[in-house]
């Protein structure tokens, strides 16, 4: 890619990390919030395949990295699920107060974004990983 393209696409990614971040925490605020952050994570995962080419990509985010991450984002999900069958509520049942505030005032809302969001991201991420080229699997 030119010289302007990777200038700024390195400007541009951080922000678009921070967005997706962003996107994740009021996830639960919004409709689909968490899973539009997920998607916006390997958005800009995909804009450095494109950018800075596929070998430099898959050297920054490793494929061992981003399983991890699928694998915490789903036991997570798991967990609060099965700690709210344990509290006597049902499946993904709310256990935890709910105070003020912009971020804990949803309970396990905010958490299951957290989790969905991290989920979705590594997905998408590893779907990119698998299109273009990836070996592992």
């Amino acid at each position: 890619m030119s010289l302007i393209m990777r200038t700024v696409s390195r400007v541009l990614i951080p922000f678009i990390f921070v967005y997706a971040i962003w996107l994740i925490l009021t996830g639960h605020t919004s409709p689909g919030g968490a899973f539009a952050g997920g998607v916006t994570v390997s958005l800009a995962i995909a804009l450095s395949y494109v950018s800075f080419g596929v070998p430099l990509t898959k050297e920054r985010f490793r494929y061992s990295t981003v399983h991890v991450g699928r694998i915490l984002g789903m036991l997570g999900f798991l967990v609060i699920g099965a700690t709210a069958m344990v509290l006597g509520k049902g499946f993904l049942g709310n256990f935890l107060p709910k105070i003020g505030g912009h971020f804990t005032m949803a309970g396990v809302i905010i958490v299951l974004s957290l989790c969905i969001g991290i989920l979705v991201g590594c997905e998408f991420s590893l779907l990119l990983y698998y299109l273009f080229g990836g070996e592992e699997g």
